[in-house]
Formats: structure tokens, C-alpha cells, sequence
């Protein structure tokens, strides 16, 4: 079925800032001896920006949190951090484009493990997963980082499931960065968050 889909990216589209920086940086605040956890995650993405090892492990290690924290804690996070840090425009732009029909999809290289607690009214989230151990989630990625052209193939498959197809006209797409361009070239009405403020506009495909 044709359908009209909004797609939205989550860090520095519909909140302001990065949502792992400020899962580490909550953490930290509430724990401040497991600082000393930082040297693995430093140690980690040294050995990743060396082409040694892959993302998953420098993201695994960076996302330490999520094993210590209950699902009422990460909750207590999504509510009490990123919530405010929503840009207004953006989320009233989420909601109009839901009361006018669309099917809003977030898509974003952030983890499920905390974007499940957003209540935005969207039909689907897709995110970085991480396996989830006896009923919750850990720090431990599977799979790829849902970013770049990884974005087009989960949403690829998700609108297989459901047997729809993308109204490419009526369609859109909310991003801030360039790693989204493979999105974006998903639909015709692509628009930019300005990092600062959250101003939107066209975004310039060249």
C-alpha cells in the first residue's frame, strides 16, 4: 500500500545534543567511581579510529550504563534528560505531521535500549540494538550501527513486513547530518535541523 511516511532522526533532530554522551555523562554523575571505566572505553575507540577492532566493541564499551542500570533507571533518564533536550518545533512538526496521516518512523544510530521509553506518537523505532539478556538490555551491540546506509535497509525491511510502499513525493525526511543523505534520498521533502536552535529547512542534496 502507497503510504506517506515522516522520518526522523533522533540526536541533533528531535533533541538537542548526543543521547550516548548524555547516558555516560547521567551515569557518571550518579556513579562517579566508575569513571575509571573510562580507560576501557578510551582504550576501545583507540583501537577502533586504528582500524583494530570494530565499532561494535568501542560502542559496547562506551554504553557500559545499561548493565548496571534497571529499566526504571533507564526510563528515569529518557524522562528526566532527553525529554527536555527536545527540540519543540521539531516534536510539534512530529505531531502535525501525525494528525495530517503520515507514519512517523524514528530511525537513529542511538540504542533501543532507552529511545523504547520515547512517547512520541510514532509507529516505529529503529535503533542500534543490543542483546538483551534475561528480559534486559545491555551494553553489548548486535548487528550493525543503524546509521548511514543501514537506515535505508531497516526501514527497507520494516515496510516489507508490513507490505506498505513509500509515497515518494509526499514522503519526508528530518535530519541534521550528512550520514543521513541515504535516507533522505528516500523520500522527496527532506528537511535540516539546525543544530542550535532546531531551525528547519531544505536540506540541499547535491
Amino acid at each position: 500500500m502507497l503510504t506517506k511516511f515522516a522520518f526522523f532522526d533522533f540526536d541533533d533532530t528531535l533533541i538537542h545534543g548526543d543521547s550516548g554522551g548524555k547516558l555516560l555523562k547521567y551515569y557518571l554523575k550518579k556513579h562517579p567511581l566508575s569513571v575509571f571505566k573510562l580507560f576501557k572505553v578510551v582504550y576501545h575507540y583507540a583501537l577502533y579510529l586504528l582500524k583494530i577492532e570494530p565499532l561494535n566493541k568501542a560502542k559496547s564499551a562506551w554504553l557500559y550504563p545499561l548493565d548496571k542500570m534497571s529499566d526504571q533507571e533507564i526510563e528515569k533518564f529518557y524522562q528526566e534528560v532527553l525529554e527536555p533536550c527536545y527540540y519543540l518545533n521539531v516534536i510539534e512538526e512530529l505531531k502535525k505531521k501525525k494528525a495530517e496521516g503520515y507514519t512517523i518512523y524514528i530511525c537513529s544510530a542511538s540504542v533501543e535500549a532507552y529511545l523504547r521509553f520515547c512517547k512520541l506518537p510514532v509507529d516505529e523505532i529503529l535503533g542500534t540494538k543490543t542483546v538483551i539478556k534475561d528480559g534486559k538490555y545491555t551494553s553489548q551491540m548486535i548487528g550493525k550501527n543503524c546509521k548511514n546506509e543501514e537506515k535505508v535497509k531497516r526501514i527497507q525491511e520494516v515496510i516489507k513486513n508490513h507490505n506498505l510502499e513509500i509515497d515518494y513525493d509526499l514522503s519526508y525526511a528530518y535530519s541534521d547530518s550528512l550520514h543521513d543523505i541515504p535516507m533522505l534520498k528516500m523520500v522527496k521533502n527532506r528537511i535540516k535541523i539546525d543544530t542550535k536552535d532546531g531551525h528547519m529547512s531544505p536540506f540541499e542534496i547535491e
